[in-house]
């Protein structure tokens, strides 16, 4: 005969005892996970804290590089810190071309001919060739500086070639009258076409006078034209706008 006392000696517990020894166990574990996800939160939020302190100090520290700026007039900022800010912006690259920043040499490159010619480098008169760092003068460039030497230019004479609009474009003739004479230039749209441009396949009557105007004026100031011709050289601003007005209403 199987003693009941001693089955229930042998067992250890009660079943009521064993559910609740369990589910302590479950409770103990899940605690422990909890715990576990806790000490991990507070060690990811220490993280994005320290991070975003470091990104404030370097903050400061870039607004404190800034003190030796007194100006706003970009040719009394000092060499240095000119060349420091070109480094920070991209720049439009060619056609197809990414864009591109400049190293430090190239900046100060950029910023002493920029000195030189008295055209500001944050302005579309001038680009950089980063492919020979070289500076180069746009249209606009070129007009400000006609105007800031004194040159009396007339206004840009436009021949259409052919002269009816229904047929084929070939070629726009500019002539530009100077102090010294008369020039001409006639840009044809076989030598000039860009045709990875989008603007020179939807304007290129508008891009092949820009084209031929550009060449002309830079006979007109004997100032040389860019040595790499696209589309950056062909930036327009006020300069071109007062130098030919339809230009304004075609943009």
């Amino acid at each position: 005969m199987v003693n009941p006392f001693k089955q229930e000696v042998s067992s250890g517990s009660s079943a009521p005892e064993r559910q609740q020894l369990k589910g302590q166990s479950s409770l103990d574990l899940e605690a422990g996970d909890t715990a576990t996800e806790q000490a991990q939160s507070s060690a990811s939020t220490k993280s994005v804290l320290m991070k975003a302190d470091q990104a404030a100090q370097r903050q400061r520290e870039e607004i404190d590089k800034f003190s030796a700026v007194t100006s706003l007039d970009w040719k009394k900022i000092p060499p240095p810190m000119l060349a420091q800010i070109l480094v920070s912006i991209p720049f439009k690259g060619s056609g197809t071309d990414p864009d591109y920043y400049l190293s430090p040499v190239q900046g100060m490159i950029f910023a002493l001919r920029c000195f030189e010619l008295g055209l500001s480098p944050f302005s579309n008169e001038v680009w950089f060739n980063s492919k020979n760092n070289k500076v180069n003068v746009t249209f606009e460039g070129k007009l400000k500086l006609a105007r800031m030497h004194g040159l009396n230019l007339s206004p840009p004479l436009f021949e259409r070639q052919p002269a009816d609009a229904l047929k084929p474009l070939v070629a726009y003739k500019c002539t530009i009258q100077a102090p010294h004479g008369k020039c001409e230039y006639t840009a044809t749209l076989k030598e000039w076409m860009v045709t990875s441009s989008p603007v020179w396949k939807a304007k290129p009557d508008h891009m092949l006078q820009l084209r031929a105007a550009e060449k002309c004026l830079s006979f007109a100031t004997g100032s040389g034209s860019s040595e790499l011709m696209g589309e950056q050289d062909l930036q327009t601003g006020k300069e071109v706008e007062s130098f030919i007005p339809s230009f304004t209403q075609e943009k």
